[in-house]
């Protein structure tokens, strides 16, 4: 019997994206994805395997599919990856099972994870902040014209007298 070990999401993962992953197997939902890798034993041959993640309002986003032919006692690692937007498909990569590469693999999208939410953190606080020197600099405008056409109507009505 071959096996299919489907590599379990991490807490940061789950933080950031949410929701829940699903995996199908030659159109039948199998299961989710969950802080455990997930082993399943699969009948030798040609399978199509299916992955997405829910979304609100119980939809889902992010379909990655992929057919593979395995071979009796052959074990295959299957890692998706969540799309960052919900109009883009997700990242299936298939490989062939080991222990030292899966520890590596979960590793490195861990830091991958944390470093991708860091950088959109400081692209939002930039924004952030150009977005309030903008309302100052609207706000400063908008005095300074204020003073301006008050200026000039007093001279006008002083003009008048």
């Amino acid at each position: 019997m071959a096996r299919l070990v489907f590599l379990k999401r991490t807490p940061k993962e789950i933080e950031i994206f949410g929701g829940n992953i699903f995996f199908d197997i030659d159109g039948k939902n199998i299961g989710k994805l969950t802080l455990e890798n997930q082993i399943i034993n699969i009948a030798a041959g040609t399978h199509t395997i299916k992955m997405y993640k829910s979304h609100t309002y119980d939809t889902f986003i992010g379909f990655a599919e992929s057919t593979i032919t395995i071979s009796e006692d052959e074990e295959l690692m299957i890692k998706y990856s969540a799309p960052m937007m919900i109009n883009q498909p997700g990242n299936m990569v298939i490989t062939d099972y080991d222990v030292r590469k899966e520890e590596e693999i979960i590793s490195d999208r861990e830091r991958t994870i944390e470093h991708d939410f860091i950088v959109e953190e400081n692209r939002k606080q930039e924004q952030d902040e150009k977005y309030k020197n903008g309302v100052i600099a609207v706000i400063v405008v908008s005095i300074i014209i204020a003073v301006i056409w008050g200026i000039y109507y007093a001279t006008l009505i002083d003009s008048i007298w």
